[in-house]
């Protein structure tokens, strides 16, 4: 090669587009297993939720199922949601780790669903209630319902039994 010829300089970095090397950059100083505080400044329905981290690093994490990807994404919309992250190993992953709602969310209120073969509600007192409606079970076993109208319907027989029985 002659003195004239230069070679061609070759990057330490293979080319990555811009936005996989910032999320290398920024999440090579975070240690795998290490918590991460920050807030949650959006949630998407998928699962994901937007967040900026203490020292100002936005950073894209997973939503596990048992947070209300609905709920938060309400919540966010009034005010951040204080929140710890975790990196996952060996992904690299930040994962919504914990929530800390402030005074700000304490009436953000979403329909829920719970989908399952079964769901279990063990407890020692339980109080379903709506706006003119009460279900109420408590530890001496004790049911209470109380409601404008109340109707029990069944398709064979409808038994009442009781030590005593009252109507009206």
């Amino acid at each position: 090669m002659a003195k004239s010829q230069k070679r061609p300089i070759e990057s330490s970095r293979r080319t990555r587009p811009a936005r996989a090397r910032a999320m290398a950059k920024r999440s090579s100083s975070a240690v795998p297993g290490e918590l991460l505080e920050g807030h949650v400044t959006q949630a998407a329905p998928g699962g994901a939720v937007h967040a900026v981290l203490t020292g100002g690093v936005t950073i894209e994490a997973l939503c596990p199922a048992h947070i209300d990807a609905r709920w938060l994404a309400e919540a966010a919309r009034l005010a951040p949601v204080s929140a710890v992250f975790l990196m996952a190993r060996p992904s690299g992953r930040h994962v919504l780790f914990g929530l800390f709602p402030t005074r700000a969310q304490t009436e953000v209120r979403v329909d829920l669903v719970i989908r399952g073969r079964e769901v279990r509600v063990d407890a020692d007192q339980v109080h379903l209630g709506s706006r003119n409606a009460q279900l109420r079970l408590d530890s001496e076993g004790n049911v209470t319902v109380r409601g404008r109208d109340v109707t029990s319907h069944a398709r064979r027989v409808n038994r009442i039994k009781g030590g005593a029985i009252r109507l009206n």
